[in-house]
Parts: C-alpha cells; sequence; structure tokens
C-alpha cells in the first residue's frame, strides 16, 4: 500500500449532499455492538440517565442507544450531517447539536457514556480524550469502534478472495496515496489508539451476511473520505472513471456484464471495538 501523502483537512462529510449519502449507503451498527457496550457499562452503572454519541453524523449511531439511556446527546462537527439528522425521523430522546468533538456541550460529571463510532479516528484524540474524561461520571465508559471498508468479506461460492482483492485494488492501491491519518487509523483496526483509562478491553464483531448490489457497494465506496480526496484532486469524472473501474474489474471476476443494478452480491463486514472505565 502506498505512503500516506494527503495532507487536506479531514473533514470529510460537510456538504449536505454527501451528508445525504452517508445517510442513505452507510451501514448501521450491528445490534450486538450496542449491545455489548451497555453491557459493559452495566457491570457497574445501572440507571443510565446521559449517553453523548460524539460524530455522530445522520444519528444512525446514535439511534441504538435511545430505548437504553434517558437522554443521548448527539453531536457532529458537520452541520450539514445536523441537518441531515434533524429531518430524519428519531426517538424522542436523541437530541443533535452541532460541535466539535473536543467541546462536548454536556456538565462534568453528568454522563456513563461517550461513544463514538465510525469517528473518533478523526478527532483530536488528546483533546478529545480530556473533554470525554470532564464529562463522564465515575465508573462512566468510553466506547469507539468503526469498520474497515477494506475488512469487507464477499460471500461467493468460487470468487469471494478475487472480489476481496478488486475492492483493496481500488480502496488501497489506487486511492491509498489520498488517505487520511484517520483512515490509517482504521486500517490498523485502531491498534494504536490508546484509551487513557487503566481498564480497557478490545473487542469484534462480525455482521450477518448482508445481500447487496454492486452498484450499492459502488455507492458505499463514493463516500470514503480517500475517494472525496481524489475527486477534489483529480475532478469528478476521473472519480467516476476509477468508480467504473472498479464495477469492471468486479464484473469480469464474475464473467458478467450484467448492470451493477442487478448484480446481486453477498458480503459481510467486521467491526471493531475499544472500552475504556473511568475510575
Amino acid at each position: 500500500m502506498k505512503n500516506c501523502s494527503w495532507m487536506a483537512t479531514e473533514r470529510f462529510f460537510e456538504g449536505v449532499q454527501h451528508a445525504k449519502n452517508y445517510a442513505t449507503f452507510r451501514p448501521r451498527p450491528p445490534e450486538q455492538l450496542t449491545e455489548r457496550i451497555v453491557a459493559y457499562l452495566k457491570e457497574y452503572e445501572g440507571q443510565l440517565d446521559l449517553c453523548v454519541d460524539v460524530g455522530c453524523g445522520n444519528g444512525q449511531c446514535s439511534t441504538p442507544f435511545a430505548h437504553h439511556f434517558h437522554q443521548v446527546l448527539a453531536t457532529d462537527v458537520s452541520s450539514a450531517q445536523i441537518q441531515v439528522a434533524n429531518a430524519l425521523v428519531h426517538p424522542v430522546n436523541v437530541e443533535f447539536r452541532n460541535c466539535t468533538a473536543e467541546s462536548i456541550p454536556a456538565t462534568a460529571g453528568s454522563t456513563q457514556l461517550v461513544n463514538a463510532s465510525t469517528a473518533a479516528h478523526w478527532f483530536d484524540l488528546p483533546a478529545f480524550f480530556q473533554e470525554a474524561n470532564r464529562v463522564l461520571c465515575s465508573n462512566g465508559v468510553i466506547a469507539l469502534s468503526s469498520y474497515g471498508l477494506a475488512n469487507h468479506v464477499f460471500i461467493h461460492p468460487t470468487k469471494s478472495a478475487e472480489l476481496h482483492q478488486a475492492l483493496v485494488h481500488f480502496y488501497c492501491e489506487r486511492l491509498g496515496s489520498f488517505w487520511g491519518t484517520g483512515n490509517r487509523h482504521v486500517y490498523d483496526e485502531y491498534a494504536n489508539i490508546v484509551v487513557p483509562f487503566a481498564e480497557i478491553t478490545r473487542e469484534e464483531f462480525w455482521t450477518e451476511e448482508v445481500s447487496t448490489t454492486l452498484a450499492e457497494i459502488a455507492a458505499l465506496l463514493e463516500t470514503a473520505g480517500p475517494y472525496q480526496n481524489y475527486c477534489r484532486s483529480k475532478g469528478d469524472a476521473a472519480g467516476r472513471e476509477l468508480l467504473d473501474e472498479f464495477i469492471t474489474n468486479c464484473q469480469r471476476v464474475l464473467e458478467t456484464q450484467e448492470q451493477p443494478e442487478r448484480l446481486k452480491l453477498k458480503w459481510k463486514r467486521k467491526y471493531f471495538l475499544i472500552m475504556g472505565r473511568k475510575p
């Protein structure tokens, strides 16, 4: 994989149309991920009053916590993401705020859980951890989770490995020089992110097989930060050509000319999770 040389801003998800695409094509977290975070928190905490979901995007990772907590405060630095989140239907106890991850609008010691799903790799981590420590109560938990686009596994009787190679070629080789620092954290499965608490656990979860189409996979890849960087550098037409190349490579592997919208595939993805408990 190429060395990362892209030095532009790492705030990728700020346009309204991009935020809408993110809401449409990015996957919801598996139920077992949310349940595991809550179970870990409940080892010491009974009544759950406040969850702060930082880097919430459109709220797809905020909503699963709503029935566990009295209130979920969902924050994002992108006003476009918050605009899209407020236009969607969410439980009444989920509130959205436009602010940075390093400035959480909660009082000191008020929060049982500070969660960040597919977001922490873009934060100023030392400042974020300091702020999370401020708002967390004793025995409160920081939970950081994500999945890697390159870590999806295709489910096919004979072509799984070749389809995966087409994905890796697109995301790691063709876009490798357009990765931000956060993409490298995800590729390394947060191995170099250290939660500053003594009690820490690292776990992983695989989703069930998901039915999709080649067109939906391409739309998901289109929301990725490195692809957006590539388009900013090379132009939208060049980005479209790159996606078409990925589609053609997958069609070649499957020995078909079926249109992407009708070409059905199955895959699953791995989520990784770090949790730390405040003393």
